[in-house]
C-alpha cells in the first residue's frame, strides 16, 4: 500500500499541490463560497500572491488533489411489501452508489496522515490509570 500515497509522501509540501497553508485556505474558501466569475475578479486583484491567477488555474490545482477510491453506481431491483392490482409485489429500480471496500482499506492504510495512529495488533486498554478496569472493545 506504500505506492498508494507515494506522490503525497514525496512532496515536501504537505499542502501540495498548493504552495502553502494560506494558499490552501484561500482555495478552500473560494471553492466553497464564490462563483467562478467572482473568483476571476478576486484573483485579478494585486493583493493576491498565490500561484493561481484565475478560476481556471485554481480548478487545475483542485483537479490534482487526491480523491480516493472511485464511486461506482449500479441499478438494483428492490421488491417491496406493497401488493399491486395484479397480485404481485411492487418492484422499484434504485441506484446503489458504493466504493470498493478493499480499495477503501488500501486508501486508509496507505494514507500518511494516519501513519502514526494506525495499529495492526491488539493492545490492552484500561479506563483507569492503575490499569485495573479493563476496556473490552472491537479493534
Amino acid at each position: 500500500w506504500d505506492m498508494v500515497f507515494e506522490s503525497m509522501q514525496a512532496a515536501e509540501n504537505m499542502w501540495a499541490p498548493f504552495h502553502s497553508e494560506e494558499e490552501w485556505e484561500l482555495a478552500r474558501f473560494l471553492m466553497k463560497n464564490v462563483g467562478q466569475t467572482r473568483m476571476d475578479e478576486f484573483l485579478k486583484l494585486d493583493i493576491n500572491s498565490v500561484s493561481f491567477d484565475n478560476a481556471w488555474s485554481l480548478l487545475k490545482y483542485v483537479d490534482k488533489l487526491h480523491t480516493g477510491p472511485a464511486w461506482m453506481c449500479e441499478m438494483i431491483a428492490v421488491e417491496g411489501d406493497i401488493v399491486t392490482e395484479d397480485e404481485t409485489l411492487k418492484c422499484e429500480q434504485l441506484e446503489l452508489w458504493w466504493h470498493d471496500p478493499v480499495k477503501c482499506m488500501w486508501e486508509l492504510m496507505g494514507n500518511p496522515a494516519f501513519q502514526d495512529v494506525m495499529s495492526y495488533v491488539p493492545e490492552c486498554a484500561y479506563a483507569d490509570a492503575k490499569g485495573e478496569n479493563h476496556i473490552y472493545d472491537e479493534m
